[in-house]
């Protein structure tokens, strides 16, 4: 057994093993709150008597609600440190998946799904801090190992939550089911914290109030242009997203395809998340070409929604194919965030800035898309509108794997080009 010097914690082969479970349930905790939620909606509507507007407010939530709370996450960070940051992540899914299931009134149950969706932002933030810290020589498994669970935690409650409802008697106990992920990752945290092997950050207090010695940042990430390239490009890709969950089957099923059709082929985009979770982290970490990488998942998004365009329903599945390869531009931007940064608190600025910034774009794309809808009366308006967001993420997407770090345009003597490369 060792000890790290750079960050205090102990290591051994059953530890770092229990270190990468944490990290598969804290990831795979991040996204069931939100994506369980679509394939019991409509029991939800009528079980609350909800109407269309708080039908609408409840799936745009999470775009909101990242946005907003992921610039809360690095002051938590410095001020309770990593163990305590990540531990109120789970507690605060824990408590809103599971009181949500049982609540009988509307704004009970959406201001726990904001609690839930607020303990997922700070995950969300504060996590890639500790796939940095915890594997610092095995970057390429920290990284995947986080996004192929990130997907594993969209895709299951996607896929299981409306049989679970259906079997065991109700929507209530498909939503409840799955604070068994963050429920499993709090104790599993806590167990690496007992074996001292959670990473305590340098200047970071050990215990909520601890003395910090770290020094200011020497200037805000925001003035990083590799930085703000990042979070538009992590926007863009986000926005993409969002709008083919929300939109997608309704565009196939106006196409003529029926429901059933219409729902495999969000499914076939929605898989792209598993292979994509694998490749992407180590095509951007082992520096596999990957300006050119990321380019083609942008121009692979153009394709599909130039397909919906001219020939919807004559080769659906080749579209979808498409979409769900431009779909690997999430995991790429995550792996960015690690990848092209070198110290911890940079890492934790940059993701910070990268999310919360980039979800901003993602709660509107939806929202144009849907306008542009109703004022166009037709598809091609909105599908016009995202060849240009796809296009703009292969651009911003080949600024932002280009050379060089954020560290690095953060230093006091760096120059700034506007390329987001190094000098």
């Amino acid at each position: 057994m060792t000890t790290s010097p750079e960050q205090g914690f102990r290591r051994s082969r059953g530890l770092d093993v229990l270190a990468l479970a944490c990290l598969v349930l804290i990831a795979a905790s991040l996204r069931p709150a939100a994506s369980s939620l679509g394939p019991v909606l409509s029991e939800v509507k009528d079980g609350f008597s909800l109407a269309e507007w708080q039908t609408g407010l409840l799936t745009a939530l999470p775009g909101l609600v990242f946005a907003i709370c992921g610039i809360i996450a690095v002051p938590l960070l410095k001020r309770l440190g990593l163990f305590f940051a990540l531990a109120m992540s789970a507690a605060f899914i824990v408590a809103g998946v599971g009181l949500r299931a049982v609540v009988t009134e509307w704004v009970a149950f959406a201001l726990l799904t904001v609690l839930a969706l607020a303990g997922m932002s700070i995950g969300n933030v504060i996590l890639p801090v500790y796939v940095k810290s915890r594997f610092p020589h095995r970057p390429t498994l920290g990284a995947t190992t986080f996004t192929v669970s990130l997907g594993l935690g969209s895709m299951l409650p996607s896929l299981f939550t409306a049989p679970l409802a259906e079997q065991f008697g109700g929507w209530r106990v498909g939503l409840g089911f799955w604070m068994i992920l963050p429920f499993s990752a709090l104790i599993t945290w806590s167990v690496l914290r007992s074996l001292k092997s959670v990473p305590v950050l340098s200047g970071q207090a050990t215990e909520p109030g601890g003395e910090r010695s770290e020094s200011p940042p020497r200037r805000g990430v925001f003035t990083s242009p590799k930085a703000r390239y990042m979070a538009i490009f992590f926007g863009l890709q986000s926005a993409n997203a969002y709008v083919q969950f929300g939109w997608l089957p309704q565009i196939y099923r106006d196409a003529g395809l029926d429901p059933f059709l219409a729902g495999i082929m969000l499914t076939i985009v929605t898989f792209g998340g598993l292979p994509g979770g694998f490749l992407a982290p180590q095509i951007i970490v082992r520096g596999i070409a990957p300006r050119a990488f990321l380019v083609s998942f942008g121009a692979s998004a153009v394709a599909g929604y130039t397909g919906l365009l001219l020939s919807p329903a004559t080769v659906p599945w080749l579209w979808a194919v498409f979409l769900g390869y431009g779909g690997f531009a999430f995991p790429a931007a995550l792996a960015l965030i690690t990848s092209r940064t070198r110290e911890v608190s940079v890492t934790a600025s940059t993701s910070a800035f990268v999310q919360s910034s980039g979800y901003v774009l993602a709660a509107l794309c939806p929202l144009a898309v849907g306008g542009l809808l109703g004022i166009s009366g037709g598809w091609q308006v909105p599908l016009w509108f995202m060849v240009i967001i796809s296009a703009l993420m292969a651009i911003t997407g080949w600024l932002s794997a280009g050379p060089g770090t954020v560290d690095d345009e953060l230093a006091p003597t760096s120059g700034h080009s506007g390329t987001g490369e190094a000098k």
